[in-house]
């Protein structure tokens, strides 16, 4: 910008000269006096306060907050007491002193604000509209002139964890979730032990299975009983409710493929918190991270971590935990089958290896009706799988 404007000057200067008017050369001079005290103005500001720049820091409080939360920010600078606040910098008329933070999650979504200095003696805050765990390589602080002739500026390293983690908030409309894998045991007698032997049945109560009651026996003395060997579904099951953030280039886009996660985030999380209401021992996880259990609001934080990953592209850590004592709930984004990249996802090689005695509980969830397509073709093939049981759900 500044080159133009002195390209501009110049012109106006030759103009003004050639043709003997006035009024351009005043304007040349008008644009080369904004132009000289912008440039000087804005350096005298750098130099003044350099070592100020690198001083300042900058920290967000709480780390985790749900999404569509405001995060606190607390500045802190070296040059000042512990007893004294972030003092006031020094001011030149029509230069801007601003202090810029840059927040990006893995598959780079951004978020983050623009502070005035002056506010820093004072707690800041800023909306976190979407669900992520934020990362930050460096904040910066700039100086420039109102009219955008000249910017300086100072990048200000962070440490390389998360500075604020963001996580969904369960789907209001959450789908509805039959688990049929997991358990507290692996159990290896049949489901239903035929037999008419008296000792081995017992009187039907109201509440039972009406699948166990012994027709035979009701034929024949017109009683209903209910067989004893038909094992009983262990109180506490366990599992681990996954999702799978690979999405397809071929039917996603970069930010529809964000928002996508985002949806299978907030089911996953309405579905967790259903399951650990009704005692279960629920994990969960992410497609190349790491599984995690405990309260309602730590099941939240955890589904605060993934990002969407394209399928088809090599990631080393796109993997799923290897837990063969638990049962499995997995929501995925339909995909393209064929091309290669469903192929080699992680999803095909978890079921690949994983026990069919297990069982796993698979749902494809999207929004929109030009997925139903793929989404059936999912369906339908990795229904033939062993101990896969799929379902598809497209969300209004």
């Amino acid at each position: 910008m500044g080159i133009i404007i002195v390209i501009i000057i110049i012109a106006a200067f030759v103009a003004g000269e050639l043709r003997q008017e006035l009024a351009l050369t005043l304007t040349g001079a008008v644009f080369l006096a904004a132009w000289a005290w912008s440039l000087l103005m804005t350096l005298v500001l750098a130099l003044l306060h350099r070592k100020r720049a690198l001083s300042l820091s900058a920290r967000i409080s709480p780390r985790e907050i749900a999404a569509g939360a405001r995060a606190e920010v607390f500045f802190s600078d070296s040059f000042s007491t512990s007893k004294k606040p972030v003092g006031r910098f020094f001011r030149l008329p029509a230069i801007l002193v601003r202090y810029h933070i840059k927040l990006k999650t893995r598959d780079d979504r951004r978020a983050g604000h623009i502070f005035d200095p002056e506010t820093l003696a004072r707690v800041c805050s800023f909306e976190v509209p979407l669900r992520g765990a934020y990362y930050s390589d460096y904040d910066e602080l700039a100086i420039f002139d109102v009219l955008g002739f000249f910017r300086f500026s100072w990048r200000l390293v962070q440490d390389s964890g998360p500075r604020l983690l963001a996580s969904p908030r369960a789907a209001e409309e959450p789908v509805p979730v039959s688990i049929r894998s997991g358990g507290t045991e692996q159990r290896s007698e049949p489901h239903y032990r035929r037999t008419d032997d008296l000792i081995d049945n017992r009187p039907y109560i109201p509440g039972d299975d009406p699948r166990r009651i012994n027709w035979k026996l009701y034929s024949h003395g017109g009683d209903l009983f209910v067989r004893e060997g038909e094992p009983e579904p262990p109180p506490h099951s366990h599992i681990i409710i996954m999702v799978d953030t690979q999405c397809d280039p071929a039917l996603y886009s970069a930010e529809a493929g964000r928002l996508a996660v985002d949806r299978l985030c907030e089911n996953a999380l309405a579905a967790a918190l259903e399951c650990a209401a009704k005692g279960m021992d629920v994990l969960t996880g992410y497609t190349g991270g790491e599984i995690r259990g405990g309260t309602p609001a730590e099941l939240a934080m955890a589904l605060a971590w993934p990002a969407a990953l394209p399928l088809g592209v090599r990631h080393l850590s796109a993997n799923y935990p290897d837990a063969p004592d638990r049962g499995f709930l997995i929501l995925a984004l339909p995909r393209t089958i064929g091309g290669g990249g469903a192929e080699a996802a992680a999803l095909e090689k978890f079921l690949k290896k994983r026990d069919v005695k297990q069982g796993t509980d698979l749902i494809f969830l999207y929004e929109g009706a030009q997925f139903d397509s793929p989404a059936e073709t999912c369906a339908a093939i990795y229904g033939q799988k062993g101990g896969v049981h799929v379902r598809r759900v497209r969300l209004e």
